[in-house]
């Protein structure tokens, strides 16, 4: 029965999408499609464009190379973005179960029972609807129609037969200069519109600046904002008008390849079709959730208060002054209100309508969450989404060679800063390392992509950097948009659930007629075969067989309010409002009639922490060095300070990082990045330890040196938590990582070494046991006590993979899974094996430095993550649905990269095996006790 299920996958997989060409012949015809419910011309008449650009497009529709391309695109901004359902869905529901006395009770900064109320100051930039994000407007469109014409050769594609497979980026020709040449005047001349239309603030001073560093007097000068954003846009629109016309090219080819296989099967084998139908019947479906900052352990807190997370939360906050440092130079404006977590912590909370998914989801599938989720260091989002959408590690053969939220590429010398407009080389660089993301690996079944990148082979799509724009305008723009598609979809399937039915039961009579009844058996051919005809032309319009949802919110406010303040963990706030848009989407699978066969799967990139009090290491470390040293040293920072704006590069023209002593980057609060050049074997290649402590600024003379690492540690002093850097170097297999910090004034150094599967943890003292940095002897404050057969085998652990494990004895060191399990149980889960993982990607910086708690670096807001504390390192992973069996293996400690996988294999049937075919991490399917091919 089971291998019966994946007969139509096969099929479809083998026989009808492998044979897909893309070709453009398909879909040529111009009024087969509308936007907004008008013909492409009516559409375009309403749109507010000069009248030489209007007088210009309209000349042009009757040329399909033009206007079947500009048509889809249109369609996927217009139909898609717009045409939503106005005002803050999750308000009017909170409205119907709670009354305005309890909602006024749970007003926050994001939150207000009045609309029109708008507090006298605002606490931080993110309040009150965050009125500076894109609006997809008419205005909007314009813009994108104008700059559209302007391109006319949309790419080399246009005229080809085929689609191509990829999308080429602008390069450095001649030709390519030349088309931004002429674009960059529309765009400044847009940004000037679009200014001129804003309120004062800081959106509208970043656009001002870019229009006057395009003026034609500066329109040449080396790096000009101006160009940096007209080459990203250029890419931005060329990428997604062939995303969107490779969409529906597959949807047209694959509708006629699917009727071609039906006809031909019922023609000459009826039970094959018989087969395929009854096995689309009973088919799987998998949802994967991604949520920004989701950490399990705050979630299982606010469903149990019999959990100690809350009450320990709350008597740290309170401690706060404790976590101060001398070095600290201020704190966070905004101050966190915790309100709630007060309430949570002194007495229960009895709210039916406070989390209720949650809720479920703990009572009916606590054994499929994993205790401790893993979040790989730094616990970053740029690093970890990827990981968690693909299932592909960071470094190696088809890893993501995404290491941070910034890094620099010493072999083609240029710094990527991924807040800002470097955001759209992340699909780049993902492609340049032949990235399978779920959409390449499922392209024979039906894929939606509600609002996450790596999105290319996905058969409909909602961008998720429209989704980051927008979101800050209409709050739940992405969710509403997801869910008014699977809400039409889940109608279609209900009919096509009936059509296939109906299709096997009529084949099945028509099988049964006699030969020599010739007129029936035709006639009921005819109908058959129109009916498959029918059948095929509503089949992509029915429910995904793979949806991936992404989720920004938790993360995005958490920064600018502490993760625990009332705007996160309120009934009115953004944990509740992930809580209600889920059990809208799995109402939609309800409504489609199939739940049952749904495995769901989420997972989160990261926790966050409070930040209480902030420093910045560059100015700590590098102002009194200078004065120390009596020159100058060439630094350089590529990032923004937490709560800062965008940066913009050009793509095309970035600067280099010669000549310089140190680049500096900073991530979310936690995480503090040195690049050092002075490396004995070249620019290139990143120099270690024994490197560093008799390090060369470029001002110095060639007697002198510098132990960067010891003056670092005396500067940071105690707002460190520890320092990593490589000791030796590193690849994907072997490692050795030195962790460095003072505690009570004596300096610590350890090591960790990885050899293949094997890990030795140490200290570098005289005492090799005597471990300290990563708390792998103490218990975890935040979980429940272990119990006693649990603290037994923690005990084991320490005693056999750190007291008895000898350096120069590998056979003696224990494996991955063993220290898994060993730092499950520690403030610090995984922290072995991530730490030993950190240099296998080259990029990943010289020296990483991670705040203590309580410390913010480079950051203006009191929510923090990249860091290494068990607050920030926890990150939720969980499935849950019908197809779960009665007896799953407890998931306790398991990397939030194991999503994928486990979907991948749930749908397919295929076994993943972790480190082949591209995936990086184990499918956790067997553990879920679900039946496989």
């Amino acid at each position: 029965m089971v291998g019966g299920l994946f007969n139509s996958s096969e099929v479809l997989k083998n026989q009808i999408v492998s044979s897909l060409t893309y070709s453009t012949t398909f879909a040529r015809d111009v009024t087969l499609f509308t936007i907004g419910g008008m013909t492409l011309e009516t559409y375009l008449l309403t749109l507010p464009l000069d009248s030489s650009t209007k007088a210009r497009v309209m000349g042009q529709l009757a040329d399909p190379s033009y206007s079947i391309p500009l048509g889809y695109f249109l369609y996927q901004f217009y139909d898609r973005y717009t045409g939503i359902e106005s005002g803050d869905k999750f308000k009017a529901y909170l409205q119907t179960v709670y009354d305005d006395q309890a909602l006024k009770g749970f007003e926050h900064s994001l939150f207000q029972l009045n609309e029109n109320h708008q507090p006298e100051e605002k606490q931080h930039t993110k309040d009150q609807a965050h009125q500076e994000g894109l609006k997809i407007d008419n205005e909007f469109m314009a813009a994108m129609v104008t700059v559209y014409d302007a391109l006319v050769q949309i790419g080399e594609w246009q005229d080809m037969a085929n689609l191509p497979e990829q999308y080429t980026y602008l390069t450095s020709s001649k030709q390519d200069l030349a088309l931004v040449a002429k674009i960059q005047p529309i765009v400044v001349n847009i940004l000037s519109q679009t200014a001129s239309g804003m309120e004062e603030g800081e959106m509208k001073h970043a656009l001002l600046a870019i229009v006057t560093d395009g003026a034609p007097e500066l329109a040449s000068k080396p790096n000009n904002k101006a160009q940096a954003l007209t080459i990203t846009l250029i890419d931005f629109i060329r990428l997604n008008v062939l995303k969107a016309y490779r969409q529906f090219v597959y949807q047209d080819e694959r509708q006629q390849r699917l009727n071609d296989w039906l006809q031909t099967a019922f023609d000459n084998q009826p039970s094959q079709a018989i087969e395929f139908l009854q096995s689309q019947q009973e088919r799987r479906f998998a949802v994967q959730i991604t949520v920004d900052g989701l950490q399990q352990g705050l979630i299982e807190g606010l469903v149990d208060p019999d959990k100690p997370f809350i009450s320990h939360a709350y008597q740290r906050h309170q401690s706060q002054a404790e976590l101060n440092s001398p070095l600290a130079q201020s704190s966070p404006e905004h101050q966190q209100d915790v309100r709630f977590m007060q309430i949570l912590s002194e007495q229960p909370y009895k709210d039916p309508y406070y989390l209720p998914f949650f809720k479920r989801l703990y009572a009916e599938h606590n054994d499929s969450i994993a205790r401790t989720g893993i979040s790989s260091t730094p616990t970053i989002s740029v690093r970890n989404l990827p990981i968690i959408k693909t299932g592909a590690k960071v470094a190696g053969e088809k890893g993501t060679g995404i290491p941070n939220f910034h890094f620099v590429d010493r072999h083609e010398d240029r710094a990527y800063y991924f807040f800002g407009n470097d955001a759209l080389q992340l699909d780049r660089l993902m492609q340049k390392n032949q990235v399978q993301t779920m959409f390449d690996r499922l392209v024979h079944l039906k894929t939606l992509n509600c609002n996450a990148q790596y999105d290319w082979n996905a058969h409909t799509s909602y961008d998720g950097l429209v989704n980051l724009g927008a979101g800050e305008t209409l709050r739940d723009f992405g969710e509403k948009r997801c869910l008014k598609e699977l809400d039409e979809r889940a109608k279609v399937e209900v009919v096509l659930t009936k059509q296939r039915q109906s299709l096997i039961d009529n084949i099945r009579a028509y099988q049964a007629i006699p030969v020599w009844d010739f007129y029936t058996k035709l006639t009921r051919k005819w109908k058959i075969e129109q009916n498959i005809e029918s059948y095929s032309e509503l089949d992509g319009q029915g429910m995904p067989d793979y949806t991936l949802v992404y989720n920004p919110w938790p993360d995005h406010f958490a920064h600018f309010v502490g993760p625990f303040s009332d705007e996160i963990i309120m009934p009115t706030g953004e944990l509740n409002r992930l809580d209600y848009w889920i059990r809208r989407l799995e109402q939609s699978y309800k409504d489609a009639g199939i739940y049952a066969q749904t495995l769901w799967g989420m997972a989160g990139d990261h926790g966050l922490a409070p930040v209480y009090y902030t420093l910045n290491p560059e100015k700590a470390i590098f102002e009194p060095l200078e004065e120390k040293l009596g020159y100058p040293l060439v630094i350089k920072k590529i990032s923004s300070d937490e709560g800062e704006g965008p940066k913009i590069t050009n793509a095309l023209n970035y600067p280099s990082n010669q000549g310089i002593d140190v680049v500096v980057a900073s991530t979310a609060g936690g995480n503090f990045m040195l690049d050092f050049f002075n490396s004995k074997s070249g620019w290139k290649t990143q120099p270690t330890y024994r490197e560093l402590v008799k390090w060369q600024p470029v001002n110095a003379s060639s007697e002198e040196s510098v132990d960067i690492i010891a003056e670092s540690l005396n500067y940071l002093g105690d707002s460190l938590d520890y320092m990593v850097v490589r000791n030796d170097t590193c690849d994907d297999n072997h490692c050795q990582t030195r962790i460095i910090a003072n505690r009570e004034n004596t300096r610590h150094d350890e090591i960790i070494i990885r050899q293949d599967d094997r890990y030795y943890y140490g200290s570098l003292g005289k005492d090799t046991s005597n471990v300290t940095l990563l708390e792998a002897k103490s218990l975890n404050p935040y979980l429940p006590k272990p119990n006693q057969k649990e603290l037994d085998n923690f005990a084991h652990l320490v005693e056999k993979c750190i007291n008895r494990a000898a350096i120069n004895n590998p056979s003696s060191w224990c494996n991955a899974q063993d220290w898994r399990s060993l730092t499950r149980f520690t403030p610090r889960p995984d922290s072995v094996v991530q730490l030993a993982q950190l240099y296998a990607e080259e990029r990943a910086g010289t020296v990483n430095l991670f705040p203590r708690e309580g410390i913010g670096y480079n950051t203006k807001v009191p929510g923090r993550h990249a860091g290494e504390s068990y607050l920030e390192k926890d990150a939720f992973i969980g499935f849950w649905g019908t197809p779960i069996g009665d007896n799953p293996t407890p998931l306790t400690s398991e990397a939030n990269g194991s999503l994928a996988p486990t979907l991948y294999e749930y749908l397919t049937g295929d076994k993943v095996t972790a480190g082949e075919n591209g995936w990086g991490y184990l499918s956790l399917l067997d553990k879920l006790d679900i039946q496989t091919k």
